[in-house]
């Protein structure tokens, strides 16, 4: 049985999917990590679907996302950024990003889903509801306008 979920009128059946393997990755399987919540948004593109899911890709990967989840035909991208090797903890750069995309849409519009969610280490578990939130918010801003960039003035 095939679950739909409709992302401003567009019927995506992978949604559920992408929704699930987030919430997987942010609790089983990362132990000693302390996970902010699911955030979900939608953002209109008036391009196709094609040219949306690769001004997605070409963002995503600018933000040195891990992909592990390519798929042009279905318009899905799910990948992790990772925290630096170099971060301190209670930075940003400790902070791991966990982010889905699903793209619907057709030959002259289109639609971004997004569901994300921030980890850091328990150890800053204090500080991370404010930093990891403000870097996850930031980053889906810089991804947002890659994929549907202001009209010129």
């Amino acid at each position: 049985m095939v679950h739909r979920i409709t992302l401003g009128g567009f019927t995506n059946p992978a949604a559920t999917m992408v929704a699930w393997l987030c919430t997987v990755w942010a609790t089983g399987a990362c132990t000693g990590l302390t996970a902010g919540p699911d955030s979900s948004a939608q953002t209109p593109v008036p391009v196709s679907r094609d040219s949306a899911y690769t001004r997605a890709r070409r963002a995503v990967t600018a933000e040195a996302f891990t992909l592990d989840v390519v798929d042009s035909t279905g318009g899905r991208l799910i990948g992790t950024r990772f925290p630096s090797s170099s971060a301190k903890l209670g930075s940003a750069g400790a902070c791991r990003i966990m982010l889905a995309l699903a793209i619907e849409g057709n030959a002259t519009q289109s639609e971004v889903g997004t569901t994300s969610r921030w980890l850091a280490p328990a150890a800053m578990s204090d500080k991370a509801p404010q930093v990891c939130e403000q870097e996850r918010v930031q980053v889906l801003e810089r991804i947002a306008q890659t994929v549907a960039p202001p009209p010129p003035q």
